[in-house]
C-alpha cells in the first residue's frame, strides 16, 4: 500500500494521498467490480421501487441496504478466514472496487448546491488527515480486489454518482485464504440441487448465492466441478449433518471458529468408522427388535414346573428326575437368551442405544486439552 507525500505551497502544508495499488489481474478487477455493480444496482432498486423480492437476503429489507463487509460474509465462502494483515495507513481506494451502502442518505435527495457541499466535505484529504472529517474506515480484502467500509459507507455511492474515481479513507489491509484450499462443488442429488465449498479437503460451506460467488471465485483460481467426488461422504450425510448441534464429535461446526456453519468431513468418516465397526450383543440390544415378554414368562413356567417335579418324584427315579433337571435348565436358558447371551454380531449402528463417538477418536478434538463445547 502507498503512503501519503507532503509539499510546502504557499507556507501551507499540502499533503496528497496516492492511490492503492490493487495488484490484481485484469480478471479478477472485473470480477470484483462486478460485484461492487450489481451490490449497487440491488440497493438503488429497492430504494427507488422497493424492489425487495429482487434482492432476497443480499438486502437487509426494513434495516436499509446491506453493509459491506457482512454483504461479503454471504458471497465469499469462508469469509471467517479473513484476517487483519497490517495497521491503518491513509491511502485513496478505487471507488469502482469499493461496496457502498446509502442507508442513511442518497445522492439523489441532493440539490445542485447540496452536492457541491458534500463533494469539498468527503473529498477532503485535508480534513481526513487532520481528522476533522467524520471517520472512515475501509477494509481492503487484497486477494480479491474489494473494499468493504466498516465506517464512511454512506458516501461511497455520492462518489460513484459524481464520477469521483478514488475515496480518500483509512485503510486496513486484510488477507484471505490461498485459492489452492478451496473447491466448489456442484452437487445434484436425488431431488436436491446446490453448489458447495470445500475448504482443504475437510470443510463443507454452503453457497446460498452461486451467481455471485462462482465468477468472484473462478477470477481468483479456484476450481468449480461438476461432480461430488465419490471419496467424500454422501451428501445426504452431509446434509443431515446440518441438524445437529455444535459439539467436539459432531459434523457441524468449527472449533476454531464458532460462528462458522461449516460441515466437518472427517467428522462423518469418522462416525461412519466408528458405527460400522462388529459389536458381539444380545438379541434385546438389537435395533428395531422386540421380545415377545412370553418368552421369559413360559421360562419361569417351564423352570417352576420343572422344578416341582423334582421334588415331588420319588428318589428312585432317577431318570424322571434328571429329565426334569434338564428341562428345568432348557427353560431358564431359553428366557436368559435373549437378554444375557452375546451371541450375536452387528455393526455398531444396529444397537438400539446409540453409541456416540468418543473424545479419542474426534478429529476436531485432536490436539486440544480439556473439556468444551466446539463448533
Amino acid at each position: 500500500m502507498t503512503n501519503s507525500s507532503e509539499n510546502t505551497r504557499g507556507g501551507q502544508l499540502a499533503e496528497t494521498l496516492e492511490l492503492i495499488d490493487l495488484g490484481i489481474s485484469t480478471r479478477m478487477d472485473r470480477a470484483a467490480q462486478a460485484v461492487v455493480k450489481n451490490k449497487t444496482l440491488i440497493d438503488a432498486t429497492v430504494a427507488e421501487y422497493d424492489a425487495k423480492m429482487l434482492a432476497g437476503d443480499l438486502h437487509d429489507g426494513g434495516y436499509g441496504p446491506a453493509e459491506p463487509f457482512p454483504f461479503l460474509h454471504r458471497i465469499v465462502p469462508f469469509a471467517y478466514t479473513l484476517e487483519r494483515g497490517n495497521s491503518p495507513v491513509l491511502a485513496r481506494v478505487p471507488t469502482a472496487n469499493t461496496l457502498g451502502c446509502s442507508w442513511r442518505w442518497r445522492r439523489n435527495s441532493l440539490d445542485v448546491a447540496e452536492k457541491e457541499k458534500c463533494r469539498a466535505k468527503v473529498d477532503n484529504e485535508a480534513a481526513l488527515l487532520s481528522g476533522t472529517i467524520d471517520p472512515v474506515s475501509y477494509v481492503w480484502i487484497k486477494a480479491l480486489g474489494l473494499i468493504a467500509p466498516l465506517e464512511g459507507k454512506n458516501r461511497v455511492d455520492f462518489f460513484r454518482g459524481e464520477k469521483i474515481k478514488s475515496i480518500p479513507a483509512k485503510v486496513t489491509e486484510w488477507t484471505y485464504t490461498e485459492p489452492n484450499r478451496i473447491v466448489l462443488y456442484s452437487v445434484i442429488d436425488k431431488a436436491f440441487e446446490g453448489t458447495w465449498a470445500v475448504l482443504d479437503g475437510r470443510w463443507v460451506e454452503f453457497v446460498p448465492h452461486p451467481s455471485w460467488t462462482n465468477p468472484l471465485m473462478a477470477a481468483y483460481g479456484v476450481p468449480i466441478e461438476n461432480s461430488w467426488p465419490k471419496t467424500f461422504p454422501a451428501p445426504a450425510d452431509v446434509l443431515q449433518a446440518l441438524f445437529d448441534e455444535s459439539r467436539f464429535n459432531s459434523p457441524f461446526g468449527n472449533p476454531e471458529h464458532d460462528n462458522a456453519t461449516v460441515i466437518d468431513l472427517d467428522t462423518i468418516k469418522a462416525i461412519d468408522e466408528f458405527q460400522v465397526e462388529p459389536q458381539r450383543t444380545t438379541m434385546s440390544d438389537l435395533k428395531g427388535v422386540k421380545i415377545d415378554h412370553r418368552v421369559w414368562q413360559f421360562s419361569i413356567v417351564g423352570v417352576m414346573s420343572a422344578l416341582v417335579l423334582m421334588i415331588l418324584l420319588p428318589a428312585q427315579w432317577v431318570e424322571a428326575r434328571i429329565a426334569c433337571g434338564i428341562l428345568m435348565g432348557a427353560a431358564g436358558c431359553a428366557g436368559m437368551l435373549p437378554y444375557l447371551m452375546h451371541i450375536i454380531t452387528v455393526p455398531r449402528s444396529g444397537l438400539a442405544k446409540e453409541q456416540y463417538l468418543p473424545p479419542e477418536r474426534c478429529p476436531k478434538n485432536a490436539g486440544r486439552q480439556g473439556n468444551r463445547k466446539l463448533g
